[in-house]
Parts: C-alpha cells; sequence; structure tokens
C-alpha cells in the first residue's frame, strides 16, 4: 500500500527532469588604443633626374707602415681603431745602436773637419790649408833662389852648380805643393764622406719612432714589444677615412652625362633611413671591356666616422640638365622595419604602414619612393608606437 503510494511522485520527479546546464559569461571587450600622432601631407616636386647604381666605399689613402730600419720594438703607441694625427708616434724601435752610430759618424766628421783647419760650419779653400800654405812657401823661397843663382851664374859669379842645385830644389818644392795640395783635396772630399754618413746615421736614428704619415685610423697592428723588426717589416695598417672614395661604374648609355663636381647621393644598409651626399672627383679614361662601363670616383665627407670603408652603397647619380617628379616627405616621417624604411599612412583615422625606397634630402626634406600618391598624410612621430592597422588621431 506505501509503494503504490510513492510511485506517483516519482513520475512526477521523472517528468520534470534535470536542471539546465549554467550557460558561460563572455568576459567584457577592452576597447582598441587610439595613438595621437602629428601628421603631414606628402608633397610632390620636380627633382634633377637620377641613374641609380650600386658602388663601393674605399678608403681615401691606405698606408702598410713599415720599418725602414732594423731593431728591437721597445713600444707600440697604437691599436686597432685608434685615431692618429700626421706625425704621430706609432712604434718605437730600440735607439741605442743608431745612437751608438751617430756618436762615432759625428766624431769622423769633426776629425776630418779638423785635419783641414776647418772651424764648423766654415767654407773650404785648399789654399788656405795650413799644410798647403807651408808648401806654397817652400816652394816660392826655391823659385826666388832658383832666380838669384840664374842671375849669378849669367854675371860669372857662381859656377852652374849652384843655378842646377836651385833648379833641382825647385821642382822638389813644386812637387811636394801639388802633393799636399791633393792631399787637402782629398781630405776634403773624406770631409764630405764622413757627412753624409753622420746624415745617414741621423736618419737611423730618427727611424727608430716610426710616425704617422698623414691623420686616419688605425685598421691593423701587426707587431708588438720584443718583437724584432726587419726592414721593411709592417708595422701598421692605416687608413685615412675622411673623406672616402666611392667607387661606381656608369653604364655606357650614361657615360656622357658625367661630370666632375657632380652631385652623387648614397645609403648603406647600416643606415637605410639617412642619405649621404658626394661629389664626383674622378672619371676614368676609358671603359671597362667587359662591363662597357665607365669607372667614376667620387670623394664622400665622413666627418663623423658613420661610414666604413667596404660598405656597399646604394647610389643615385643627379642627371645635369634634367627633372622629375619626385615624393617628399619629413624626415621624421621615415621609420625603420627590419632593413627596410617606412612610412605610415593615416587614411580614416588608421594607419597602414608602406615600405619605400630613401632618396635623397632636398630642402629639409626626404625623397621617398614607393606605393604613394602626393597629398596623401603621413604620421611623423611616434613611429615605434605604430602597427599597421593601428587607430590613430591627428593632433
Amino acid at each position: 500500500m506505501r509503494l503504490l503510494y510513492l510511485l506517483p511522485l516519482v513520475s512526477l520527479v521523472a517528468c520534470k527532469g534535470a536542471p539546465p546546464a549554467a550557460q558561460p559569461v563572455a568576459a567584457p571587450q577592452k576597447a582598441a588604443v587610439t595613438q595621437s600622432v602629428h601628421a603631414a601631407a606628402v608633397k610632390e616636386e620636380k627633382l634633377p633626374a637620377v641613374i641609380e647604381l650600386s658602388g663601393t666605399l674605399e678608403a681615401d689613402e691606405r698606408s702598410e707602415v713599415a720599418s725602414s730600419i732594423a731593431g728591437l720594438v721597445t713600444e707600440v703607441a697604437v691599436d686597432v681603431g685608434s685615431k692618429v694625427k700626421k706625425g704621430d708616434l706609432l712604434v718605437r724601435i730600440d735607439r741605442r745602436d743608431a745612437a751608438m752610430r751617430l756618436a762615432q759618424a759625428t766624431a769622423a766628421t769633426a776629425q776630418a773637419g779638423a785635419r783641414l783647419g776647418l772651424a764648423p760650419g766654415g767654407a773650404f779653400n785648399a789654399n788656405k790649408v795650413p799644410e798647403v800654405q807651408a808648401a806654397r812657401e817652400a816652394l816660392d823661397l826655391a823659385e826666388t833662389d832658383a832666380k838669384r843663382a840664374k842671375a849669378l851664374v849669367e854675371g860669372g859669379s857662381a859656377p852652374q852648380s849652384q843655378l842646377d842645385t836651385a833648379k833641382s830644389r825647385q821642382e822638389q818644392a813644386r812637387a811636394q805643393y801639388e802633393a799636399t795640395l791633393n792631399g787637402a783635396r782629398t781630405s776634403w772630399a773624406a770631409l764630405q764622406a764622413a757627412k753624409a754618413a753622420q746624415d745617414i746615421t741621423e736618419k737611423a736614428s730618427a727611424d727608430t719612432d716610426v710616425i704617422a704619415p698623414f691623420d686616419g685610423v688605425i685598421d691593423a697592428k701587426r707587431v708588438a714589444p720584443g718583437e724584432y723588426a726587419t726592414v721593411g717589416k709592417v708595422m701598421v695598417v692605416l687608413v685615412r677615412t675622411d673623406p672616402l672614395r666611392l667607387r661606381v661604374d656608369v653604364p655606357e648609355t650614361n657615360a656622357g652625362s658625367v661630370q666632375i663636381d657632380g652631385d652623387v647621393l648614397l645609403t648603406v644598409s647600416a643606415y637605410p633611413d639617412k642619405v649621404f651626399n658626394g661629389k664626383i672627383k674622378r672619371i676614368g679614361a676609358a671603359l671597362k671591356a667587359q662591363s662597357r662601363a665607365l669607372a667614376i670616383e667620387a670623394e664622400v665627407t665622413n666627418t663623423d666616422g658613420a661610414l666604413k670603408p667596404g660598405f656597399f652603397a646604394h647610389v643615385a647619380l643627379v642627371l645635369p640638365g634634367k627633372d622629375a617628379p619626385a615624393l617628399l616627405v619629413p624626415p621624421s616621417a621615415i621609420g625603420t622595419s627590419g632593413s627596410a624604411a617606412r612610412v605610415f599612412v593615416i587614411q580614416g583615422g588608421v594607419a597602414i604602414e608602406r615600405i619605400v625606397a630613401v632618396g635623397r634630402n632636398w630642402q629639409g626634406l626626404v625623397e621617398v619612393r614607393g606605393a604613394l600618391k602626393p597629398g596623401e598624410t603621413v604620421a611623423t612621430d611616434s613611429l615605434d608606437a605604430l602597427t599597421d592597422g593601428a587607430n590613430v588621431s591627428v593632433k
């Protein structure tokens, strides 16, 4: 009876079923951040036309500074990257041997001068040498005696033998005078040789200090204190990096447009958003047979040392007398994306990234080439905070 009473209650619960499962509640979405930026319009102007080429930067001068004497290296005053001025000490070689040889040569010069009776810096006159003067006086006396003996013989006051003796003494005195005169001249030649030897030893003594031949930067150091340097051993490699030489091959079709002092613009991968300027200074005499190209060299100022010899350069050779439309933006509108330059175009409150190639500087603006149109608006600050598709507002 009790079981029958519970059946309706169980049926009622079964009909109602299990309660529904709870539904997940979506989290509130965060509003997108809007970046506030300054902006400027893309301008179009006519600029001189250019030829786009490639080139290589090289040092203006490169010297493998070598030793002109042999000796022990006692000091190396520079290292790789050291900046030096012309005349600065690079390497010092032991000067004791050179100093002793110089003292010996100086003494030999003084001795040779003393033989001639010369004061330091005095002019040479062979007849002023004491030995020559004495020989000349002896010759004059012998000639006088010969004349006197001749007169006595002719007057019958002296025998012929006296005249013969006087003439013999005269000839001996003349021979002695000529020998003494030649000896003085030989001593003068020896003095000149001693002075030359002294000059050589003075140079050798000075050459113990190896100095910089021009202003530049040390590119390599090839010696250390304690090494024995032989004549001709390269001690350091010195390069002049201001200005640099830009070497470019111009195609035959454009060779006629190249002029001395023509403008050259270049960029390098190390500074993709910076344009460097140069001037054509040297033009090859003939085209290269294989490439049919004309080699030219431009000088590029490198006061801050940013450019390095060996850099590959993208070159724009400005053609005289030709203008072409170009797009210009402020320098601050150009950012970088890896090794490429970029700008952000603002359209409908959204920043759109455009990859561009940077050209020349022009009246405070920078030429750009890419998917841009005149009049488009580009961001000029906060570029690092912008991404493609970011919301922006113009200040």
